[in-house]
């Protein structure tokens, strides 16, 4: 099996993130639910790269402390990518924790195979949760869903006509950093343009810096990312 190194760019999703903390206990845990999306993310050249976002709902009686890897293998390749807690990301959805990240990526000039993975959670003693999921083949649209401007204080997402499902928009605020401050929904429309002012989105996020466009598919497993834009 040939493991890949795993370079941590954290791609938020609409969630609030924490740093993942590691511990140490005698639990076993339980692994109840999992997230996996294809996404394309847009490069500072105007191209896209593709990357797995998998996320891992868990639970353990000694806490979340006592987390010592995320793996995700896919089956027919045999590859593998390792989380730990110096990589991996936490989002947290009501009470729920989610520990993963959105910025798997391929052996360099490949594309990440689809078919059925293996997604299991250990704790510090080693024992495992295991759950299989499928990454569908998904065919994204020949170009970008969607562009996403700012001029001087009004914002704008026009839809391309040919983005397929490709319809449901999110804005993430970020701060100087990158750091995801808030997820607003950018309502449904019939129409190909949405409009709205700076003002509006920095009411959501005081700090905001940036703002990123993603375009997701009617059934939630693909994604596209967009380059994040200037508030100021």
């Amino acid at each position: 099996m040939t493991r890949i190194p795993f370079i941590n760019l954290a791609v938020f999703l609409g969630l609030s993130l924490i740093p993942a903390l590691a511990g140490c206990t005698q639990s076993v845990p339980e692994l109840t639910g999992t997230a996996v999306q294809l996404l394309m993310t847009e490069d500072a050249g105007g191209g896209f790269s593709e990357r797995l976002s998998v996320f891992a709902l868990w639970s353990d009686d000694d806490g979340p402390r006592d987390f010592s890897e995320l793996r995700v293998e896919s089956v027919e390749s045999s590859l593998i990518w390792t989380l730990d807690p110096s990589n991996a990301s936490v989002r947290l959805r009501g009470k729920d924790r989610w520990v993963g990240s959105s910025q798997i990526a391929p052996p360099q000039g490949e594309s990440l195979p689809r078919g059925e993975y293996l997604i299991s959670v250990a704790d510090l003693s080693g024992n495992e949760s295991l759950r299989r999921v499928t990454v569908p083949d998904v065919s994204f649209p020949v170009r970008s869903p969607a562009v996403f401007e700012i001029q001087g204080n009004e914002w704008s997402l026009t839809r391309n006509p040919d983005s397929g499902d490709f319809r449901r928009a999110f804005l993430f605020l970020e701060d100087e950093g990158g750091k995801l401050l808030y997820s607003w929904r950018v309502p449904d429309t019939t129409g190909t343009h949405s409009r709205g002012t700076v003002a509006q989105l920095k009411a959501l996020a005081q700090n905001a810096v940036f703002a990123r466009c993603f375009i997701e598919n009617g059934t939630a497993t693909a994604g596209v990312l967009l380059l994040p834009v200037s508030l100021e």
